[in-house]
């Protein structure tokens, strides 16, 4: 084979050798760069991940109970709707409640007025008696 001794033609073949080199180097490594790229963006964007899933369900769990204690109270206002009769019942028994005892009392002090006045009275006609 011969030799070719041209200087120019030698830098340009080696430039273009290095240059095809350089891109079969990276063809070949791609794959595994983006691989190290993927690897590298999971380690980051996991932890903060799980830590948020960690407090969704916290939260989740939090809303739930909330979520409960709405419905029982629900149930209970409603179950008080019921009741609207039965309290209007009560409170005519305690009104006719209070108007007996009222009048339990005014008895009762007019009798004591009435045997007071009796007795001082039978007082009266026991001293007014001549012996």
């Amino acid at each position: 084979m011969s030799e070719i001794h041209d200087p120019d033609l030698q830098a340009k073949s080696r430039r273009a050798t290095g240059i095809l080199s350089e891109n079969l180097h990276f063809v070949a490594n791609e794959p595994s760069l983006a691989f190290y790229r993927l690897q590298e963006h999971v380690r980051k964007s996991v932890p903060p991940m799980i830590e948020k899933r960690v407090q969704v369900q916290k939260l989740h769990k939090d809303l739930q109970g909330h979520n409960y204690d709405v419905e029982y109270a629900i149930g209970a206002v409603h179950s008080i709707e019921n009741c609207e009769e039965p309290l209007n019942n009560i409170q005519e028994l305690l009104k006719n409640a209070l108007f007996l005892s009222q009048q339990i009392k005014y008895e009762h002090t007019r009798r004591s007025k009435t045997s007071q006045t009796n007795s001082d009275a039978s007082f009266n006609f026991i001293k007014n008696v001549p012996v």
